[in-house]
C-alpha cells in the first residue's frame, strides 16, 4: 500500500469513474484498474461494486474511504519527517485548531517564535471534533480544539485555557441585521441545524434557553454531517446554527451569514489544548510551559 494508490482509491471514490480518475492521474484505465484490484488483494475485500454504467462502494469500501484522508496525511507526514531527519532537518512544531480560539493560542506562538527562532512552526486549520484523532495519530503534536470534542481519547493529555460563548448564524438574505430581538421569529421559522456526530450537554441548555426565549413549545433540529454543512445550509436559508463565537471568524469564507452572539445565555464551551501523552518530546514540552505559563490557574482536564 503506498500513497499513490490511496490517491488513486480516493479520487474514484469521489467521483465513481475510473475513466475520469485516469484523465486526471494521466494514466491508462487499465493500470489504474490494477493498482485498485492489487489494493483490494492487499486489504483482502472488495472496495468496489463495478457493472457497465457505473462503480460503487461497497460497505468494506464506505469504511477505508472515511479513514482514507486520516491515513495519507499520517503517510505524509511520516514521508515527510523521515526525509527532513535524512537531511539533517529537525525542530518541527505542528499545530492545529479550528481558528484562532482564544489569545492564548495567538499569544503562546509569539512568545515561542521569540524564544525560538530556528524551530519551524506549521500551524493549521482543521475540523475541531477531527483534532482529537489528529493528534492520536500523530499529524500533529498539539491541537487546540473543544472539550466537547475531545471525551473518550485516554492516550491525550487535555489543559484547559479558556472559554467560548456561542453565536445564531442565520442567513443574511432573511435576515440582514438581525438583533437579539429577532431571535424568537427566528426559532419559530426555521429549523436548527446540527451536526449529526456530537451532542455536547450545553446543547441541552441552549435548545432550552432558545425554547423559552421564543416561547416555543418544541425546536425543529435537522441534522447534516459536518459543521461545513451547518454553515452552508444556514447561508441557503434552509435552517439557523449555533456554532461558537470564535469559529464564526474562521467560518468568514461563507457568504450570505448573519451572526448573533449569545453572550447573555448560560451555555458556554471550553476550549482546550491537547497533546498525545506518549508523544511528549522536548518542543512540545516547551511549547506546553509556554501555554501553561499564559494561564497557570488552568488545572490539567482528563480527557
Amino acid at each position: 500500500m503506498n500513497l499513490e494508490t490511496l490517491q488513486y482509491f480516493q479520487y474514484i471514490a469521489k467521483y465513481k469513474n475510473i475513466t475520469r480518475a485516469a484523465k486526471h492521474f494521466y494514466i491508462s484505465q487499465s493500470t489504474l484498474s490494477r493498482y485498485i484490484m492489487a489494493l483490494e488483494e492487499e486489504l483482502d475485500v472488495k472496495l468496489f461494486i463495478r457493472n457497465n454504467k457505473q462503480i460503487e462502494l461497497t460497505e468494506a469500501g464506505k469504511v477505508f474511504e472515511s479513514e482514507c484522508d486520516l491515513f495519507i496525511k499520517h503517510m505524509e507526514t511520516v514521508i515527510k519527517n523521515v526525509q527532513l531527519a535524512d537531511k539533517g532537518n529537525s525542530g518541527i512544531l505542528r499545530i492545529t485548531a479550528p481558528g484562532k480560539l482564544c489569545p492564548v493560542l495567538s499569544d503562546a506562538l509569539t512568545i515561542f517564535r521569540e524564544k525560538y527562532p530556528f524551530i519551524k512552526l506549521t500551524v493549521e486549520l482543521y475540523e475541531f471534533n477531527e483534532i482529537p484523532c489528529a493528534i492520536q495519530y500523530d499529524i500533529y503534536n498539539i491541537g487546540f480544539t473543544y472539550d466537547f470534542a475531545a471525551s473518550g481519547y485516554e492516550e491525550l493529555e487535555s489543559i484547559s485555557i479558556g472559554n467560548d460563548d456561542f453565536s445564531l448564524a442565520v442567513s443574511s438574505e432573511l435576515y440582514k441585521n438581525p438583533t437579539v430581538e429577532t431571535i424568537p421569529e427566528i426559532v419559530r421559522k426555521l429549523p436548527l441545524i446540527l451536526p449529526s456526530y456530537i451532542e455536547p450537554p450545553f446543547m441541552k441548555l441552549i435548545l432550552h434557553e432558545l425554547q423559552t426565549f421564543a416561547g416555543s413549545k418544541k425546536i425543529n433540529i435537522n441534522y447534516v454531517n459536518t459543521t461545513d454543512s451547518v454553515m452552508l445550509e444556514a447561508s441557503l436559508g434552509l435552517g439557523y446554527g449555533i456554532v461558537p463565537t470564535s469559529l464564526t471568524k474562521a467560518k468568514s469564507g461563507f457568504h450570505n451569514i448573519s451572526y448573533i452572539n449569545l453572550v447573555n445565555f448560560s451555555a458556554n464551551g471550553n476550549i482546550v489544548m491537547l497533546y498525545k501523552k506518549s508523544a511528549t518530546t522536548e518542543l512540545v514540552n516547551k511549547f506546553i510551559d509556554i501555554v501553561k505559563s499564559l494561564c497557570p490557574k488552568q488545572p490539567p482536564l482528563s480527557v
